[in-house]
């Protein structure tokens, strides 16, 4: 069986080599402002590419519901990147991307569960621990202010928002998602390896700086006090797909383990 080795692992290498070549290829386009289309095909074709890398895992690592949750992942990251890029239904992509967020958080709370070998033993804590009922409390966190924002959306004009409780929804998520997957990744009882776990953290904070940049550039132009941003966000938006690529490629490779204490 193949393992995870950051230097030997072929599917790693050949994942960074080609995804480097695309984030080179469309952040030259964007510089220049020339090829608009085929720029947004090379930045969907890196998120492919990461789908298609978590699906080959299956096939050269154990096909555990750690790796199937990634791959789910990818694969509505892949298709809300599809709306995003090539259609103006934003409030479906952004709603395709809170499906990618639950995952992340099935699979932390995946990974906080398998966390199970305290001072020798079983704790009792994680034997009652139940990921549908983190689940639901999580949910439950994140739809009180989207259902908020709707409701006041009934008595105060507030332009586009169900788009905005679907970002509020997807945001704190994804904030929530961010800090437990650090917390899960300096865990002390975690076995041997955590070098895949660290670069989902790391993978995740670079998504999420991708997901600050786009907030700051999309909000300069809803917000009158951030207006002022405005004549900045065309050099923002040249960092918005270099750092979601370098995250989703991270996040990726953390599923190229030996191990399987995710499961």
């Amino acid at each position: 069986m193949t393992h995870f080795d950051e230097e030997e692992n072929r599917l790693a290498r050949v994942l960074l080599v080609l995804s480097a070549l695309l984030l080179i290829s469309f952040t030259a386009f964007d510089i220049l402002d020339v090829f608009p289309i085929v720029s947004d095909s090379l930045k969907l074709s890196g998120i492919v590419l990461c789908f298609l890398f978590t699906a080959s895992f299956l096939f050269f690592y154990n096909a555990d519901s750690d790796r199937v949750v990634l791959m789910l992942s990818m694969f509505f990251a892949a298709a809300a990147d599809v709306f995003l890029l090539f259609t103006k239904e934003y409030l479906l992509g952004v709603i395709l991307f809170c499906f990618v967020q639950e995952f992340h958080t099935i699979r932390i709370f995946s990974i906080h569960r398998s966390i199970v070998r305290m001072n020798g033993r079983i704790s009792v804590s994680y034997r009652s621990y139940k990921i549908w009922k983190a689940m639901l409390l999580r949910n439950f966190i994140q739809f009180l202010p989207s259902a908020g924002l709707i409701a006041a959306s009934f008595f105060i004009k507030i332009d586009n928002a169900p788009l905005f409780a679907a970002a509020l929804f997807y945001g704190i998520g994804f904030v929530l998602n961010l800090i437990h997957a650090f917390c899960v990744s300096h865990d002390v009882r975690l076995l041997d390896d955590m070098r895949p776990l660290r670069y989902y953290a790391f993978g995740m904070f670079s998504y999420f700086i991708c997901d600050v940049l786009l907030a700051v550039t999309y909000l300069s132009t809803q917000v009158p006090f951030l207006s002022i941003l405005e004549a900045y966000t065309k050099y923002l938006r040249l960092f918005l797909w270099p750092f979601y690529l370098i995250g989703m490629v991270m996040i990726t490779i953390s599923g190229a383990r030996r191990q399987s204490f995710y499961s």
